[in-house]
C-alpha cells in the first residue's frame, strides 16, 4: 500500500520517542489514577502529600513546580486537601506573604495507605516490561528529569492543570 505523500508511516508514528513517551505517561497515569480512586485520592494530590512529606514544608509556588501544576491551579488544590485536614497552612494568608504548607498527621496516615498502591502501580510486568526493565525505564526518565530540572508548565498548557 502506497503513503500518501506527507503522511506518515506506522513505523515512523513507532519511532517518535516523545510520542511514545506521551502515550505511555497517559497509559501510567490511568493506571495511577485508578488505583488512587479507590482512596479518594488523584495523582496530583498524592504528588503534594508525597513532596510534603519530604519535605517540612513548601510554599504554593514550590508546590506547583513540584507537581506540574500552574500557580492558578494548585490554590484551589491545597484549599481541598486543607478542607480534608490533610495538610496545613502556617503563616499569614495575605497576598505577597509566604504561607508555607505542611503536611498534617492525617495526611501521613492518607499517603502511608496509598504508598504500596502507589509503588504497586511500577510494576509493569502486565504491560510488557520485566520488573528489572521496570526499574531501568524509571532509571532513564530519571536521567532526563534530573539533567533538565523536570518540565515545567507553561502558562494555558492544559495539560497541567489539577
Amino acid at each position: 500500500m502506497r503513503v500518501p505523500d506527507g503522511a506518515m508511516t506506522a513505523g515512523e508514528l513507532d519511532a517518535n520517542l516523545t510520542w511514545s513517551l506521551v502515550r505511555v505517561a497517559r497509559l501510567a497515569g490511568q493506571r495511577l489514577t485508578d488505583r488512587l480512586a479507590v482512596h479518594d485520592l488523584n495523582p496530583i494530590q498524592f504528588g503534594v502529600l508525597a513532596h510534603l512529606a519530604v519535605a517540612a514544608e513548601m510554599t504554593q509556588a514550590d508546590l506547583a513546580r513540584s507537581v506540574l501544576v500552574r500557580p492558578q491551579s494548585v490554590a484551589p488544590l491545597v484549599d481541598g486537601l486543607e478542607q480534608r485536614g490533610l495538610i496545613a497552612r502556617s503563616g499569614d494568608r495575605a497576598r505577597g506573604r509566604r504561607n508555607p504548607v505542611r503536611i498534617t498527621q492525617q495526611g501521613r496516615r492518607a499517603l502511608d495507605e496509598v504508598r504500596d498502591v502507589a509503588l504497586g502501580a511500577n510494576d509493569l510486568t502486565d504491560a510488557g516490561l520485566s520488573l528489572p526493565e521496570s526499574a531501568e525505564l524509571n532509571r532513564l526518565l530519571l536521567k532526563v528529569v534530573h539533567a533538565t530540572g523536570g518540565a515545567r508548565p507553561k502558562d494555558g498548557d492544559q495539560l497541567w492543570s489539577a
